[in-house]
């Protein structure tokens, strides 16, 4: 299966938790028959960013919980591919932060975005959606597609 897209965490939570760009992305998953494509870092980055949003009051208390279980679900039926982290991805990794760093001016991309770049380069994904402005111009650097 080829997978064109990856999907960063910082477009993932809009599918769970409404913000006001969320109906773009949430038809642009009901219009693919593709799973969305993301590190496994995802769970443990969603599960944080929920219970962020409920300790502001973004979300009722107790939500956190819940829209993780869904997320969870989600991945069981097959609705998430979740790209393992091994040393490919951290081989990788270093590769990305040599290309980023190694530009003027650098782009000053942060270690778990590395990682997701790296996973989606490894995964062969030729877009990457993020909200992220460094994700964004590392994206570019590398020669992919930002994702709307």
């Amino acid at each position: 299966m080829v997978i064109h897209a990856y999907w960063d965490t910082s477009c993932v939570l809009k599918l769970y938790c409404e913000e006001k760009d969320s109906a773009g992305y949430l038809r642009r998953i009901a219009g693919s028959p593709d799973p969305v494509c993301s590190s496994v870092l995802l769970a443990a980055e969603l599960a944080f960013a929920f219970h962020q949003k409920e300790h502001r009051g973004e979300i009722r208390e107790g939500a956190s919980t819940i829209l993780y279980e869904k997320f969870l679900g989600d991945v069981d039926s097959g609705r998430f591919l979740l790209i393992p982290m091994g040393d490919d991805v951290r081989k990788e990794a270093r590769r990305i932060a040599g290309v980023c760093y190694g530009v003027d001016p650098p782009i000053l991309l942060r270690t778990l975005d590395g990682l997701h770049l790296a996973s989606a380069t490894l995964a062969g994904c030729r877009e990457i959606l993020t909200t992220d402005d460094r994700m964004q111009k590392a994206t570019r650097l590398l020669g992919k597609t930002v994702g709307d």
